[in-house]
């Protein structure tokens, strides 16, 4: 039905456009007259090629300059406005005139375009009689003569209105058909919370797009922890809101969650700045916050709070120190820090899953909450386990960046595993 409409439009607007030009373009008008001229056929042996060369100079002869000033001083063109303002008036009526040779014959068709059909036609007979007349003209033509005059045209030669139209009428039939398959393919990426809602995913929030305004937010670690630089703002508002959801969720068994990874379903979709500023967000509510960077190749949250890296969580679940020593603090009230330590290049399967196990009971036991700010999904690798043993999964995800189908492989993969899905958050939201 949207096609057929939309053809229809094309057609009717198509069709308007083109009889409003066809209305506005100025008619034009061309009358034809004939000579004869007289190819001195007879004792010539090399009649043809001598027949193409002297009829080819009898056309430049009527396309002269010579022959055109005669026919403007014979009509008087130089009394019409066109020629008086022209710069060159002999070049303007030369402009007006074709000249065709009829191939096999001795005759000449001499031809005028022009606006006014009266004044075609006597232009071209002009031409005619200026060239069989040597009298005229001053050249010697031996022996032409005038075939036809040409006639009053009563009717111009273009614009073709029918033709026109039927045209203009085609182009846009076809049009019509064909746009749909030339329009730009539907976005398969997130716009709005909506679009998570229909892949039956549960929403914790959306927050906007935050610009660095040259004052409060100069910089990306601005951003990083943007409820602590500037915490009345909009993007503030939302880390609030997602907060108190946050703070009630639960985990599979019904309990209030404690532990909660932030992943998302693809990189660089803003992850860490969600689990910075999600755990200041929580320690200003009183609540005692770990937040753990458990990146072992990209790891960003020692570089957002300013702090070495010499020791982390990696350093620990390879049993390298012990959890007290790398617990940092921040400066903010209620937040300390796990970074993620120097980077390991020990393989994955050294990796002790009881050591993670053993991390989350002493953290859980210390913390009221602990976030982990973890790879995207497809790169979780070997920290998956946390997915296992934590309360929730955060999802992050970017507006007009993550794909529909990518979210929803990563919603199924996940629930395959049997992790508890708390929530996505739609981050840098256009408003």
């Amino acid at each position: 039905m949207r096609k057929s409409r939309l053809v229809v439009l094309l057609f009717l607007i198509g069709i308007s456009l083109i009889i409003c030009l066809n209305i506005r373009q100025r008619p034009f008008y061309i009358a034809s007259s004939t000579v004869i001229v007289d190819t001195l056929k007879s004792g010539r042996t090399d009649y043809p090629t001598y027949y193409d060369t002297y009829m080819e100079t009898q056309r430049e002869i009527i396309k002269s300059r010579r022959v055109a000033y005669h026919v403007i001083k014979n009509l008087d063109l130089m009394d019409k406005a066109s020629f008086k303002a022209a710069k060159d008036p002999i070049e303007t009526l030369l402009g007006k005139l074709k000249t065709d040779i009829i191939k096999g014959t001795g005759v000449i068709k001499i031809s005028i375009k022009d606006e006014d059909p009266k004044g075609a036609s006597r232009m071209a007979n002009e031409f005619a009689r200026v060239y069989v007349n040597p009298v005229l003209s001053r050249i010697q033509t031996s022996n032409s003569r005038v075939q036809d005059f040409a006639d009053f045209s009563f009717g111009p030669i273009n614009p073709n209105k029918k033709l026109n139209i039927a045209i203009a009428a085609i182009l846009i039939m076809a049009g019509g058909v064909c746009a749909p398959f030339f329009r730009k393919p539907r976005s398969t990426s997130i716009k709005d919370s909506g679009d998570i809602t229909l892949l039956q995913l549960p929403v914790l929030g959306s927050v906007p797009r935050i610009k660095p305004d040259g004052k409060i937010i100069k910089a990306k670690t601005d951003i990083d922890m943007v409820v602590k630089r500037d915490p009345l703002c909009m993007a503030s508002e939302a880390y609030r809101s997602i907060r108190a959801k946050l703070l009630f969720s639960s985990n599979a068994y019904g309990s209030t969650a404690k532990s909660i990874v932030i992943t998302s379903p693809w990189g660089r979709e803003g992850k860490t700045t969600s689990a910075v500023n999600l755990a200041i967000m929580i320690a200003h509510s009183g609540e005692s916050v770990l937040l753990v960077d458990v990146h072992r190749k990209r790891p960003r949250v020692h570089a957002v709070f300013n702090m070495n890296n010499d020791a982390g969580f990696s350093n620990y679940i390879f049993g390298e120190a012990d959890f007290c020593s790398i617990v940092k603090y921040p400066g903010i009230n209620n937040l300390s820090i796990i970074t993620s330590g120097n980077p390991s290049y020990k393989s994955v399967e050294s990796i002790s899953s009881k050591n993670i196990r053993l991390f989350l009971e002493k953290a859980s036991t210390v913390f009221s909450k602990v976030i982990f700010d973890a790879p995207s999904v497809p790169f979780l690798g070997d920290m998956s386990v946390l997915l296992h043993i934590c309360d929730g999964a955060v999802l992050v995800a970017e507006s007009n960046k993550t794909q529909k189908d990518i979210l929803n492989n990563s919603k199924e993969l996940l629930r395959r595993r049997g992790v508890n899905i708390t929530g996505v958050i739609l981050n840098n939201v256009s408003f």
